[in-house]
């Protein structure tokens, strides 16, 4: 039975083209060799000449060279150069996200060439891109006056606690909602799964702190937080503390009502409040405890 040359890989052929050659060397009759394959005789004496001219790894599978790059390396580099800590808004687009379609008419603005979206992803592939969910950041973020507080006002923080033996803890406060978005669950394709919750809109309001050395402190509270309730806070905080408590945490209006300093002159020196740098909620490691509960607790077990 004649072999089928269309249902063999590019492998399956090198080999049957090396192992005949091979078996015909050894002595076997060449009609017996491509009758056991179900191949012409006529493929035999070709595969035999090529062997002995080039070699028998001349038999061996060939790449089929790719479809030519419309770019050059130095370009796509180039690409990767206009989108890597940029966003489009920079380019006069409208559209603050990174797009396939958007590259690709940036490629045109400034190259000259036009790309199918296909070929952008594949672009940004091969230069170590990936579409990803991107972070929130205010423009109105001030990088020097953080780079300022890390280096001079938190070092200085740092000293002052250690010489007044205090102990260094980031505080903030968050509101957890039984509507807050969902991760990604699995489910037939083209039906979108549904989660039981509840219909009510719930919240839970919570405040908590956490240390240098891996303490850490929490306390739920109901109503409004407002000056008030910030110091019954505090006071539930600071109730079993022996040591000196410095606290660091953003400048939220409550942070700085005149309830909050009089509250700290009331307790003679062993509380000191810091404030973070306007608009850098990265720099408080307690930020970690509400992604927890937000992107890991309740995104996947709904209140």
């Amino acid at each position: 039975m004649k072999t089928d040359g269309r249902k063999i890989s590019i492998q399956e052929k090198a080999f049957i083209r090396r192992i005949s050659v091979k078996r015909v060397l050894d002595g076997e009759r060449p009609c017996n060799v491509t009758a056991s394959y179900g191949l012409s005789p006529k493929s035999i004496f070709r595969w035999l000449k090529k062997a002995r001219e080039e070699g028998i790894d001349s038999l061996a599978p060939k790449p089929k060279p790719g479809r030519r790059r419309k770019l050059t390396i130095k370009e796509e580099q180039e690409v990767k150069r206009w989108i890597v800590d940029r966003d489009p808004r920079q380019y006069n687009f409208d559209f603050g996200l990174w797009t396939r379609e958007i590259i690709s008419d940036l490629i045109w603005d400034r190259i000259g060439i036009k790309l199918s979206v296909n070929s952008v992803g594949r672009l940004l592939r091969r230069q170590g891109l990936t579409p990803q969910k991107p972070l929130r950041r205010a423009y109105e973020r001030d990088p020097k006056a953080i780079n300022k507080w890390l280096k001079r006002d938190y070092t200085c923080i740092r000293k002052r606690a250690k010489q007044r033996k205090a102990e260094i803890f980031w505080l903030d406060e968050a509101s957890i909602r039984s509507d807050d978005p969902l991760q990604r669950t699995w489910g037939l394709k083209g039906k979108t799964p549904i989660v039981q919750t509840s219909g009510q809109r719930q919240s839970i309001n919570a405040i908590s702190a956490l240390s240098n050395k891996g303490g850490f402190w929490y306390m739920v509270y109901t109503g409004r937080f407002n000056a008030t309730k910030f110091v019954e806070c505090l006071k539930n905080f600071m109730r079993y503390r022996r040591k000196r408590v410095f606290i660091i945490m953003d400048g939220h209006p409550v942070h700085k009502a005149k309830a909050i300093k009089e509250y700290i002159k009331e307790l003679k020196g062993r509380l000191e409040i810091y404030l973070l740098p306007p608009y850098a909620p990265d720099l408080n490691p307690d930020e970690l405890v509400w992604y927890q509960m937000r992107n890991i607790g309740t995104s996947k077990k709904p209140l």
